[in-house]
């Protein structure tokens, strides 16, 4: 692998022909690959990480790849970059055979594999900026592993690409403008939930040759499709996700058995694609109900609400073998943003978002310290607020329906930023909200703003 050199020479003349200096000036730089060694030790000694027992922290930023061969460690980038040349099969971080090794808070730009696990155990990668890689996390043949809190983006291939690895936790990463956000392959029991997946060309999640899954509480928009489930796919979960303004909402493709419920699909160019003759269960019985279509009342205009149940009275049918019986009326959780057109120019101090939750549920029980916006701006949280610490500012009924919402507040300016660098046509933007409930219950919902 070629190293990153940065190399000054400097040819000062003093007096005529008297004295010629040179001088070579190096930045701290990695002297090729660094190796934290099953023994503890950092090899080169003069690599920029620096060992506290079993934590090691970049002290700089480092131009070439790492290989951990130690467990139980922590690895914190500090948030200094790790940067490749993007040679093919290049790690950027290495835990092939590795058990217990936290990775977090480092910027990995252009390598093969951001970050590649192999035949791992209980590992933990959280909190990383990874850019420009063919995939960003690869987990292959690994168990156990915990991937949050990261944002991935421009992968050539997969922004997180799971094969042959179960019971492993895929929670509230951002995945955008990858060629697809999350993919599992031949991967059983795995928690996939509280995503961010946006603007990725082919999908926003796979589930390839993939049983007992579950996708739940992410939102998933301006994709190809929204969600593929194929070849031989079964028994996977897929419930409470925002489908949005996607090419396709979803994809079967020979698969069966598996359950869709509490799904919203919005204004998809195509809501749905089944293959004929695989049936899949599309709600979850009554009352409970199934899923939210937005062309319903296009394709069903004489339908009724049952019961004053919040549930339609005639299917939705996708086809013989794919059948919504209790569809939802309206989305299972609804979400207002207050301005709804955003001008950039002015600056004003906060945007107002009011989450409502489905009947059966109490807004009170958000927890509002696990809502994010668009997978990264999380609300304002100061107690010095009346909106934070008083439940009779922050439960609302904006809307006037009877119903109560959760009102949270999110620095203006932070989302402009996040427009003006994340969202090329800013005419129309979606927004994302993802949260918990108390229990532990996810929720996720969209919502289109006009900005200029």
């Amino acid at each position: 692998m070629k190293r990153a050199r940065v190399s000054v020479i400097m040819l000062i003349l003093l007096l005529a022909s008297m004295f010629t200096f040179a001088f070579s000036i190096q930045p701290v730089k990695a002297s090729g690959t660094i190796y934290i060694r099953a023994d503890g030790s950092i090899d080169p000694s003069t690599a920029p990480i620096m060992r506290d027992g079993d934590t090691y922290t970049f002290t700089n930023n480092i131009f070439d790849s790492i290989v951990v061969e130690r467990n139980y460690i922590l690895l914190d980038g500090a948030g200094y970059k790790l940067q490749g040349t993007g040679d093919t099969d290049s790690r950027g971080i290495d835990l092939s055979g590795r058990t217990n090794v936290s990775v977090k808070n480092i910027q990995i730009e252009n390598f093969w594999h951001g970050v590649f696990l192999y035949s791992s155990f209980s590992n933990s990668v959280s909190d990383n900026n990874i850019t420009n890689s063919w995939d960003g996390i690869a987990l292959t043949f690994s168990f156990g592993t915990n991937i949050s809190g990261n944002v991935i983006s421009e992968s050539g291939d997969y922004g997180i690409w799971v094969w042959g690895s179960d019971n492993s936790n895929i929670v509230r990463n951002s995945a955008s403008a990858n060629y697809a956000g999350i993919a599992l392959d031949s991967s059983s029991s795995n928690d996939i939930s509280g995503n961010i997946i946006t603007a990725n060309d082919w999908t926003g999640i796979s589930l390839e040759t993939s049983t007992s899954n579950s996708v739940s509480g992410n939102v998933v928009t301006n994709n190809g499709y929204g969600i593929i489930v194929w070849e031989s796919s079964s028994y996977n979960t897929v419930s409470g996700n925002s489908f949005a303004n996607n090419e396709c909402g979803i994809r079967l493709e020979v698969a069966a058995d598996n359950s869709f419920y509490h799904n919203c699909f919005t204004d998809n160019y195509a809501q749905f694609s089944v293959s004929f003759g695989y049936p899949n269960v599309w709600d979850d019985g009554y009352p409970s109900g199934g899923n939210y279509w937005s062309d319903y009342v296009a394709r069903y205009p004489s339908a009724q609400e049952l019961d004053d149940s919040g549930i339609w009275d005639t299917p939705y049918v996708l086809d013989e073998n794919n059948k919504d019986n209790y569809p939802l009326m309206e989305p299972w959780t609804s979400l207002d943003i207050d301005p709804d057109t955003l001008n950039l120019k002015i600056k004003e101090k906060w945007i107002t978002a009011y989450i409502q939750l489905p009947e059966g549920y109490n807004a009170a029980d958000i927890d509002a310290s696990t809502i994010l916006l668009n997978g990264v701006i999380a609300p304002v949280l100061d107690s010095k607020y009346g909106f934070v610490t008083n439940s009779r500012e922050y439960l609302v009924d904006h809307d006037g329906d009877g119903i109560l919402e959760r009102m949270v507040k999110f620095d203006r300016a932070s989302l402009a930023s996040w427009i003006c660098q994340s969202v090329k046509m800013r005419h129309e933007v979606t927004l994302a909200i993802t949260g918990e409930l108390t229990d532990g219950t996810l929720f996720a919902a969209t919502a289109t703003i006009f900005v200029f």
